[in-house]
């Protein structure tokens, strides 16, 4: 599906550049700007042509796709292959609302002059790198990918200086942008979450997965969680509020 994306495009880069030389052409009627505009316009005719018939083999691949992927989801695969990729499918790509969005990592250092590595020269996040390849629909379809790829072009890391856990998108075809996913992690915390996390990486939609459980990590430690506890020998359950120690 990269492949035909990739030709889709090219093939709407040709429709623009034979309309610009259609208009270039003008309206001379002198043999040579005749030749010329007879010639954008066979161009224009001939990449319409191939943009139309690459629009339905692509939209034939997204329908194969998704039966595909309706397929795996019914099976109810519990683990393995199938059952990440069951799990993976069935998680929206929408921007979680947790989530707070900048543009590229400039952008992001700009607003917080402690997330820049001072050793760099242009604006670097000083982040600690847990993994590079995260997965999210959408963005995963760059125009090299190979069909059995598992692997996206987000990384995730953690900002020792400001608590913060951030993902970033790094690839040619998509602009860059910065995600942050949860503030104020200690170090520790930080670690144990994003350590745990990292075998799913490449499962579908492993971007949105990690932002869920920094949300909950975050969560977790900064809202007691009230249970209810029965006493041995009572009735009634006695309210016990959770602090941070108790859920790890």
């Amino acid at each position: 599906m990269a492949t035909l994306t990739s030709r889709t495009n090219q093939a709407e880069h040709s429709i623009a550049d034979a309309r610009r030389k259609i208009a270039e052409a003008g309206h001379s009627w002198s043999p040579a700007g005749w030749l010329r505009r007879r010639s954008a316009k066979a161009e224009l005719s001939s990449a319409i042509a191939r943009q139309s018939g690459l629009r339905d083999s692509l939209d034939q691949a997204v329908i194969a796709r998704d039966t595909l992927r309706e397929f795996v989801i019914g099976l109810g695969a519990p683990f393995g292959l199938l059952g990440e990729s069951s799990a993976g499918w069935q998680r929206s790509a929408d921007i979680p609302a947790s989530v707070v969005v900048f543009g590229p990592e400039d952008s992001f250092v700009a607003a917080d002059s402690r997330r820049m590595d001072s050793g760099w020269a242009s604006a670097r996040v000083a982040g600690e790198i847990y993994g590079e390849q995260w997965r999210r629909d959408g963005d995963d379809d760059g125009p090299y990918s190979q069909p059995l790829d598992r692997a996206g072009p987000w990384r995730i890391g953690f900002i020792p200086h400001t608590g913060e856990v951030y993902a970033s998108r790094h690839c040619g075809y998509l602009p860059e942008e910065v995600w942050l996913l949860g503030r104020d992690f200690e170090a520790q915390r930080a670690h144990t979450t994003l350590d745990g996390l990292l075998p799913r990486m490449r499962e579908p939609n492993s971007l949105i997965l990690a932002a869920g459980v920094v949300h909950a990590a975050r969560s977790l430690r900064s809202t007691p969680q009230r249970t209810a506890l029965r006493l041995r020998g009572t009735q009634e359950p006695q309210a016990h509020v959770a602090e941070a120690g108790d859920l790890e």
